[in-house]
């Protein structure tokens, strides 16, 4: 009554939908896009011309290790371990979820799709998922009490239990900072401030990563999930966490107000990967409870209770990524996606006929 199974699962697709825009002005380590000649442009006469094209990449690969009973003495159990990698580079600088059909995110740059490259936010690394049906052994003709009354085992005998247990680490999550602050690639992606003809957009940019510092913090909680040490402001090197990452000279885009002056860009975009933070992962039990009473030979009364997430685990949601904010690393939610949310439950009775 045992079965097994490993399996190998991928896939490899092309010519995905992203978004970039057409008219990002060169990669520039001297001249800011705010003092950019209009004819430094591929459009002169245009500022930000975004639009959506083929040309994207995603892969996926797997183990899957599956295990399961069939239904036999009042038992059935169904257990499926997955190990997961999925990449693309249609997600945008900032993904928070799939990329979809229409590309996702606006992608950093039309010059370069693979600063866009990483994890996919929501395929989990490790994802155990276990479906369970079992007989309760109360009742006549069962392990205990088997000789009781049939009024009493009307009432006590014939009880099922299924459950379902899910157990996945957190989805991969992408720090940034937004646009309209800075622009260290001199090409504008990262600006938004129409005086300047970048009018529209919403690019988000990726900082810079510390590889000497760990992403995870020493006694992470919801109040400290990404170590702040781990993440600074392209060639800002007088950057302070939960400051704006302003590195170009020009105007504020909200205020209109002259910028401190700031670096020169640095001729690139920030080196963090997308998808280089792993956020809270789910522990989730539903489980139910029913029992079907007959009360002539074609009429039945089902009752049952179901309950989501019975032990009312707490499964926190996604970080604040954003390194220029001060809650930056801070988790304010609770998710509410695969049942994770706070406990639920529902009581019914059905008359089957």
């Amino acid at each position: 009554g045992y079965a097994g199974r490993l399996s190998y699962i991928g896939s490899e697709t092309h010519q995905l939908v992203w978004a970039p825009d057409e008219n990002t002005l060169p990669f520039s380590n001297t001249v800011s896009a705010f003092n950019q000649p209009i004819t430094a442009r591929l459009f002169p006469n245009w500022g930000r011309i975004n639009t959506r094209a083929t040309g994207a990449n995603a892969s996926y690969h797997s183990a899957q290790v599956d295990f399961s009973h069939r239904f036999q003495k009042g038992l059935q159990i169904d257990s499926t371990y997955t190990f997961a990698k999925a990449l693309s580079d249609d997600q945008g600088p900032a993904n928070n979820g799939f990329a979809g059909e229409s590309g996702g995110a606006r992608a950093t740059s039309i010059l370069d799709r693979y600063e866009d490259f990483g994890n996919v936010f929501g395929t989990r690394r490790h994802r155990w998922n276990t479906t369970a049906v079992y007989d309760l052994p109360f009742g006549r003709g069962r392990q205990f009490g088997s000789s009781m009354s049939r009024l009493a085992d009307a009432f006590v005998g014939g009880w099922q239990l299924s459950n379902i247990f899910l157990w996945q680490t957190g989805p991969f999550e992408s720090t940034y900072f937004p646009d309209g602050q800075g622009d260290p690639s001199g090409t504008g992606s990262g600006l938004d401030d129409t005086a300047a003809g970048f009018d529209g957009g919403h690019r988000n940019q990726a900082p810079d990563r510390n590889f000497n510092v760990s992403v995870k913090p020493a006694g992470r909680s919801r109040t400290n999930w990404i170590n702040p040490a781990a993440f600074t402001c392209p060639g800002y090197s007088g950057w302070t966490p939960g400051t704006p990452c302003t590195t170009v000279a020009g105007f504020d885009p909200t205020t209109g107000q002259p910028l401190s002056p700031v670096p020169n860009p640095i001729g690139r975009f920030g080196n963090a990967q997308v998808g280089s933070v792993v956020g809270p992962g789910t522990i989730n039990l539903s489980s139910g409870l029913s029992k079907t009473f007959p009360i002539t030979e074609r009429v039945r009364l089902r009752a049952e209770g179901t309950f989501t997430n019975i032990l009312n685990h707490t499964n926190l949601g996604d970080p604040t990524t954003n390194i220029s904010n001060t809650s930056f690393g801070l988790i304010t939610n609770t998710i509410g996606s695969d049942f994770g949310g706070a406990r639920s439950g529902q009581v019914s009775m059905r008359l089957e006929f």
